[in-house]
């Protein structure tokens, strides 16, 4: 890492965003944080678990 780079971690990874890349990393957050504003727990619930069971298949794990 770099000064000014920024270091996210949650439940899911860890990402490191350059410094020169923040500004437009942010204005992307904002807009996918504004397209998932409407979304039900349970869609977003459902999408994930899809998501997480077709790379497991891609990975030979069938659930």
């Amino acid at each position: 890492m770099d000064a000014g780079d920024i270091e996210v971690a949650d439940e899911e990874g860890v990402v490191v965003v350059p410094g020169a890349r923040r500004e437009q990393v942010l204005r992307d957050a904002r807009a996918k944080s504004a397209e998932e504003v409407d979304e039900s727990l349970d869609a977003w619930e459902a999408a994930h678990r899809a998501k997480v069971d077709a790379i497991l298949a891609e990975h030979g794990f069938e659930g």
